[in-house]
């Protein structure tokens, strides 16, 4: 038999919950005894999965808009994590942490410009949290095509983690990783996760109710069951809110399981950095393009009705308003600011700079620019720029996820898309959302009959409302 190899990964995320207007994140509904969910999630599964030292015992990624919230209001727990991987790094070498695009975008349906940003802005930000580049990336719902992963591969990215069922072919062996070959001459390596035993995790409570009977009852028999080969990588992936929020006291179920029940039966534990250290991907494989992990109909979740919400007509018109949107912003910005700027898409880029606290909003202009900028020059470009980082975080793709527009996650895509907007007309005079206001209008809520240029009109409204008494 082979000598199998465990690895658990876990995607931590939560979308941004901020109000685009008070940066502040409103009372929620059913989040109790907490504020919001990004508070009551942290304290059943962030706080005790840090507390475990689960970060050094699994593979992870965590969302950066969760970081950036955690940083806020729980920096300890960061630094813990951060000094978890640092031990792994340290042991081995190598990381046990990936990354992961700024927002959470569905890359294939992000345009190559955005796409790029949104990796870029990845891997600053991991790179502020833990102190080295990053080998691998997380693709948001693991939604993938080959240029998602061709611009991984350009950025320097090694490899991604995929579910079984984004492998081309069906009976690949998929305790081994692969070489995908990509249009740009160049391969990254996909890790396709197990799907009966992540299945099980995620879905099945009596199978992570106790360490050690998982690893008899599931993990040994997977085992035995693998082709054969010198050594083999079993590797369950799930949603990291699973341990400890989605099922209670998964957290401490992790713990033992990775630091007692796997060796005690003669499985190491690893993960994939580390494995291809030692086992270098030498086989190539396909993938089926415009797939995921939570959706088996493509991905069409996240743009159109599909199996999953099959009256969600509302979805495909909101992508469309939002798509277009997005081209009248940036239609704007690259007008407004050529000749101002060296190159408007590289100060966008470097923006994450800003975001992150790196560099001051005046110095990042100062040295992109073109020429000498005067005090209101340099306002609009803080605008315009503002504008840019809405515009890309109103389409995290937790808008499309479920089944109503009245929502939150779509509603606050309608309020950063109406910030956006809000701040492009304070720069240059007009509203880029004028002419599409007739697509939003056929996305209409199953549940209140309320549609999504309602919604959208009311929210900048509110922006005007509250830019005009801060500016007063």
């Amino acid at each position: 038999m082979p000598k199998t190899h465990f690895c658990v990964h876990g995607h931590f995320y939560q979308p941004p919950r901020e109000d685009a207007f008070t940066g502040i994140i409103p009372q929620e509904f059913g989040a109790g005894p907490y504020g919001n969910w990004n508070e009551r999630i942290y304290h059943e599964c962030y706080l005790p999965n840090a507390r475990a030292g689960n970060f050094q015992k699994m593979s992870f990624n965590i969302g950066p808009t969760l970081f950036s919230w955690m940083e806020e209001f729980h920096p300890e727990t960061i630094a813990d994590i951060a000094a978890q991987e640092q031990v792994v790094m340290q042991r081995t070498g190598f990381s046990n942490a990936m990354a992961q695009p700024y927002f959470h975008l569905i890359m294939p349906l992000a345009s190559a410009r955005d796409r790029d940003t949104m990796i870029r802005w990845g891997l600053r930000e991991y790179e502020s949290r833990f102190g080295h580049s990053p080998q691998g990336m997380w693709l948001p719902e693991t939604a993938v095509d080959l240029p998602s992963l061709a611009a991984l591969a350009d950025h320097g990215i090694t490899y991604t983690i995929l579910a079984p069922w984004q492998a081309k072919d069906p009976n690949l062996d998929k305790n081994q990783p692969y070489r995908v070959a990509l249009p740009t001459q160049k391969t990254i390596t996909a890790f396709f996760y197990h799907g009966f035993l992540s299945g099980e995790i995620s879905f099945n409570p009596s199978a992570s109710d106790n360490a050690d009977k998982f690893v008899k009852n599931w993990l040994i028999p997977q085992s035995k069951s693998l082709q054969k080969a010198d050594a083999t990588l079993i590797l369950a992936a799930s949603d990291g809110e699973l341990y400890g929020h989605h099922q209670p006291y998964r957290d401490r179920f992790l713990s033992y399981l990775m630091d007692g029940a796997v060796e005690k039966a003669g499985i190491q534990h690893t993960f994939p950095a580390l494995w291809l250290s030692e086992h270098p991907a030498r086989q190539r494989a396909e993938i089926l393009e415009n797939t995921s992990w939570s959706c088996h109909h493509g991905i069409e979740r996240w743009r159109n009705v599909c199996g999953d919400a099959p009256n969600a007509t509302w979805k495909k018109p909101l992508r469309a308003f939002l798509n277009q949107l997005a081209e009248a912003i940036d239609s704007a910005y690259t007008a407004k600011l050529t000749g101002w700027i060296e190159d408007v898409w590289s100060l966008r880029d470097d923006y994450i700079e800003v975001i992150l606290g790196i560099t001051h909003v005046n110095d990042l202009i100062a040295r992109h620019a073109a020429q000498d900028l005067t005090s209101g020059q340099i306002a609009i470009v803080k605008l315009l720029l503002e504008a840019q980082y809405e515009r890309l975080r109103m389409f995290s793709s937790d808008a499309w996820f479920f089944y109503d527009l009245d929502r939150i996650e779509p509603l606050n895509a309608l309020k950063y898309a109406a910030h956006a907007t809000g701040l492009v007309e304070r720069a240059i005079g007009h509203d880029p959302a004028y002419a599409l206001i007739d697509i939003a209008a056929r996305a209409r809520s199953e549940i209140s009959s309320l549609t999504a240029d309602i919604m959208f009109l009311g929210f900048l409204k509110k922006f005007e409302i509250l830019f005009d008494q801060d500016t007063a």
